[in-house]
């Protein structure tokens, strides 16, 4: 009795695990729906054919915080391209991103409220993370654990994207 207890639990543990891996590179993105706060709304089949770089945030994470201005330098970099969408969903509600974004301008197209989404992609919910996919729809770039801010290695996959 015990023994099937133990082999019960360990495979639950090991499905929660699992549900928790992180998308791989090649993977398909899922359906999702955002609300931008410029009143739009996003969804998978409006980024077929464009390569999307997602920044998950929320504005009480410091790090998401510190690296908003070279994410902007990246919008701008790449400003003259119709191919490329910078989208940041945040956990925040639209106000608080308003009021936020007063002080800290973040250039990116911001969805609010967007948990759900976020769960989705992000499910150890480590922030900020970041994404890439092509335009294909698959992950080209997903780097949703390291806690840190890397622009470089952003960019990079952001050029492959874009000459696939």
């Amino acid at each position: 009795m015990i023994r099937k207890l133990i082999l019960s639990f360990s495979l639950l543990v090991s499905l929660a695990t699992f549900s928790q891996e992180n998308f791989k590179i090649g993977d398909e993105v899922p359906e999702f729906k955002l609300w931008l706060t410029d009143g739009s709304k996003l969804t998978k089949n409006d980024i077929l054919n464009k390569v999307v770089v997602f920044k998950f945030w929320f504005t009480g994470c410091l790090p998401c915080i510190i690296d908003i201005p070279g994410l902007n330098e990246l919008v701008i970099e790449f400003e003259h391209r119709d191919d490329i969408l910078f989208i940041a969903p945040a956990l925040d509600r639209k106000d608080a991103i308003e009021y936020f974004t007063h002080s800290h301008p973040f250039i990116f197209k911001i969805a609010y409220s967007a948990m759900d989404v976020s769960e989705v992609f992000n499910k150890k919910q480590v922030y900020p993370s970041y994404f890439v996919i092509d335009k294909n729809g698959k992950f080209v770039y997903v780097d949703s654990d390291s806690k840190q801010s890397e622009i470089l290695p952003l960019r990079k996959a952001i050029l492959k994207a874009l000459k696939e």
